[in-house]
């Protein structure tokens, strides 16, 4: 997602209305999401990041068992815990078992890289997120992924996995998928031998 604009600030909506929403009277963008209660747009992905996206949502549908009660989708809303009633997010991917969040997918634009503060706070609120277990963030020009966990505890950990041959664990799910897989069809530059 190359450009994020926000709507009029002065309109500011609940979750509940947002969600209720025809998103065409918002706006020409591709899709928006409510942020403390300003419904902010977002221009279309490149074409990369749209591969990157349906690669991974085909691994997940394939390694997702029947009757597990989980499920990738994408576009949909992920509602912080406290800000329910003002901020609505919507990850790339988001697997939901059992009704809730569990691994929330974002794959990261070169634009967004610029925007350190904004993807921070994204990826504050989707930890907030009831029965958010995993978020993940793709980035879309390299073989790279970081992964934030919520262990046992109640503590966010984070792994950073990078190459071609590595691979990334969802231990959530009880599942792995290849870069080389999520990246499958994508042009990327190859690493530099040591």
């Amino acid at each position: 997602m190359a450009r994020v604009r926000r709507t009029d600030t002065l309109t500011r909506l609940t979750v509940e209305d947002f969600l209720a929403s025809d998103y065409g009277a918002f706006g020409d963008a591709w899709r928006y999401e409510l942020i403390d209660g300003v419904i902010t747009g977002h221009d279309a992905p490149s074409p990369d990041h749209g591969a990157v996206v349906v690669n991974l949502a085909a691994a997940l549908k394939t390694r997702l068992a029947i009757g597990s009660g989980c499920r990738a989708e994408a576009g949909t809303a992920a509602i912080p815990k406290g800000k329910a009633a003002t901020t609505a997010r919507i990850p790339d991917i988001v697997v939901r078992c059992d009704g809730q969040p569990r691994v929330m997918i974002e794959v990261v634009s070169p634009s967004e890289l610029r925007q350190v503060r904004a993807r921070d706070q994204k990826r504050r609120e989707l930890q907030d997120v009831a029965g958010a277990a995993e978020i993940v963030e793709i980035y879309q020009q390299d073989y790279a992924c970081h992964s934030y966990r919520r262990t046992a505890q109640g503590e966010w950990v984070f792994e950073a996995i990078d190459g071609i041959d590595a691979v990334l664990a969802v231990p959530s799910l009880g599942l792995t998928i290849p870069l080389a897989e999520i990246y499958a069809g994508v042009p990327l530059a190859e690493p530099e031998a040591d």
